[in-house]
């Protein structure tokens, strides 16, 4: 049975009340950092900067970008598929470029730990977060009810002396963007973004000292974590020994009874992808993904797979990727969202036991609730989504063929999640809706 709007909100908001307000409280890191969001439709001069040096055709996603013309592919590569895309900047010219060209950048909080902390803190809940610069910028971004570890205490947060801006430039469009190049016209097919990150900390994971030496203690204070960031890391550095290290923190917490959900984002590297894979994945509880996400996992294994899933999301390749994700992670639970559609899959014989399609529905009510109004508070949660929300009916089939789907040792349940046709702002909206569905979850043992 498809959910209707009324009932989506009416789990969300009692889910809200009756299981997200009440945890103990909850560990976000690693990745905190300052978004720039640039919307490309305003910013004229960026754009007869970049696009007057336009490729005759796109070519392949570089894996870094090492000079204006690697930012020119990846964003024009973004908009062509109306897909979400993350590179690093690894040229201090690029970065120049960047600040010499954007007029009106709109500086907000970055990172899954720092979006979703904020949230969270507004909503009322316990949240440290792993801050990893303390810039006077950065601490104006953040909500002052977060808390940090200092030493091995945990304290409100504050700015910290000498600390420096973390930025990744965010290049939103909106549904119908075009860009004209010499012999083609690139449309955007849907609202989305392209990152370039210029950041020396996140890049290379890194962690406090004083939140390694103080597992213990976060894990007394809460009662589940959201881990984010390792997408971030290149073969430039000890990419091998920072997962190792985020390993043994996760360790620590679980071994406080703490859950763990950790966001999979887009990892162009492929030994860093497995590397995540194999190390990180297997050592949480849950993972979330989108489309892309999970075609470029797949891909390490199956590449026929991961093409048919590009090409098309049906139900088939839907379940042989999520069932091949969990069999070569272990994790017990896999979320995925793409436009429109949301999955939970679990295995039947771990910790969850079975899917909670109510925690899908909350998540698609706070989505719908970031993508209208930006952000998220108690009175946005009261007074709901935009009236321009809609149903995507291309995904009624993958819902029915879902929803009580069982496969091996995988159970699975799907819904249609409602989309807003002209959100404020999709930045972050992948990260809230993922850990909306892992807090609102009800445990099986609770």
């Amino acid at each position: 049975m498809l959910a209707s709007l009324d009932e989506i909100r009416r789990i969300g908001k009692a889910l809200l009340k009756e299981v997200l307000l009440r945890r103990k409280g909850v560990f976000l890191g690693f990745n905190t950092n300052i978004d720039a969001v640039i919307y490309l439709e305003s910013e004229h001069k960026l754009l007869n900067e970049l696009f007057s040096k336009c490729p005759e055709n796109i070519g392949s996603i570089p894996e870094y970008i090492s000079s204006v013309e690697d930012l020119i592919v990846g964003i024009l590569s973004s908009i062509y598929s109306g897909k979400a895309m993350e590179l690093i900047i690894v040229s201090d010219d690029v970065e120049r470029f960047i600040e010499k060209s954007v007029i009106n950048p709109d500086y907000r909080v970055g990172g899954p730990p720092g979006i979703v902390g904020n949230v969270l803190a507004r909503l009322g809940l316990n949240v440290i977060v792993h801050v990893p610069s303390r810039s006077s910028r950065q601490i104006k971004t953040l909500d002052k009810r977060i808390k940090v570890i200092e030493g091995s205490k945990i304290v409100n947060i504050k700015e910290r002396e000498g600390d420096k801006d973390l930025i990744h430039w965010i290049f939103e469009y909106k549904r119908g963007f075009s860009i004209k190049c010499p012999g083609f016209i690139i449309t955007a097919p849907r609202e989305n973004r392209f990152i370039a990150t210029y950041d020396d900390l996140n890049t290379k994971l890194y962690i406090e000292k004083d939140y390694l030496d103080s597992v213990d203690i976060i894990g007394d204070h809460v009662s589940h974590a959201l881990i984010s960031g390792h997408h971030l890391l290149t073969p430039r550095v000890n990419y091998k020994k920072a997962i190792e290290t985020s390993v043994k923190f996760m360790r620590g917490l679980k071994d406080c009874n703490v859950m763990i959900h950790t966001e999979a984002a887009y990892a162009q590297n492929r030994k860093i992808r497995s590397a995540i894979l194999q190390r990180v994945f297997s050592n949480a509880h849950s993972i979330g993904l989108n489309e892309i996400e999970l075609a470029l996992l797949v891909e390490l294994f199956d590449k026929d797979l991961a093409i048919s899933l590009r090409q098309e999301i049906s139900s088939d390749y839907l379940m042989d990727a999520l069932e091949l994700i969990a069999e070569k992670t272990g994790v017990e639970r896999i979320q995925f969202h793409t436009y429109g559609l949301y999955i939970e899959a679990v295995r039947k014989s771990g910790v969850y036991k079975r899917p909670d399609r109510n925690s899908l529905m909350a998540a698609a009510y706070f989505a719908t609730i970031k993508a209208t109004y930006g952000d998220i508070s108690l009175l946005d949660v009261e007074r709901g989504p935009s009236p321009e929300t809609k149903f995507l009916n291309k995904y009624k089939k993958v819902v029915k063929d879902l929803s009580g789907a069982s496969r091996e040792e995988l159970l699975f349940d799907a819904i249609l999640a409602p989309v807003v046709e002209n959100p404020r702002s999709t930045v972050g909206l992948g990260d809230i809706i993922s850990a909306i569905g892992f807090l609102c979850r009800r445990e099986p043992w609770a």
